[in-house]
């Protein structure tokens, strides 16, 4: 198998990327570009980026089975070292729109240790063009308005909500070189 290209100037560009993650997550819907690069097999250049900058040999990734080819796996072990996972409780997830993989399968984290939560990363079709979120909490001065175009076992995990802050899980939505995030303090009504 081929590997591919990492960040262009390692050091920056994952400082980079880890702002705009930052960024997006501390500002719940607001998109952000990452840095481009080639995508590893399945992934977009955003999950590629996500995962270069979030994930290590330390870090247990959960991957869908849908996403998981050679070329992905075989960059991931190379780039990050980070170890691939069946377990729903690993640190991060990766997941393709049409997993039949439960978003309320991965881990809430508890009250006492919030930090065991799952950050899911979902590959969407578009960053709009789907059911309209309404957001309100933390990090938005005001209703925000989004509309990835989500699965609907996604759009029925916000619906639900079963968790109480500070469990829950955070999402991260990826779509070629874009992401936007909607962490677990964000209140969504799906309208």
């Amino acid at each position: 198998m081929t590997l591919l290209a990492s960040f262009t100037h390692p050091v920056a560009d994952s400082q980079r990327a880890f702002r705009r993650i930052l960024k997006a997550m501390s500002e719940p819907g607001v998109m952000v570009s990452l840095p481009q690069l080639p995508a590893w097999g399945n992934a977009s250049s955003a999950a590629t980026a996500v995962l270069m900058t979030l994930v290590d040999r330390e870090t247990p990734l959960y991957l869908d089975k849908t996403l998981r080819d050679d070329a992905l796996l075989t960059n991931l072990r190379f780039h990050t070292g980070a170890p691939v996972t069946e377990q729903t409780d690993a640190p991060f997830a990766l997941l393709h729109p049409r997993s039949d993989t439960a978003i309320g399968q991965f881990a809430p984290g508890e009250n006492v240790s919030p930090e065991k939560s799952t950050t899911v990363i979902i590959e969407v079709p578009a960053l709009n063009g789907g059911l309209t979120l309404r957001l309100s909490g933390p990090g938005l001065l005001e209703t925000r308005a989004i509309a990835p175009q989500l699965p609907e076992s996604v759009l029925q995990y916000l619906r639900d909500r079963p968790h109480t802050f500070p469990q829950g899980i955070d999402l991260i939505f990826t779509c070629g070189e874009n992401m936007m995030a909607l962490p677990r303090t964000t209140d969504v009504r799906v309208c």
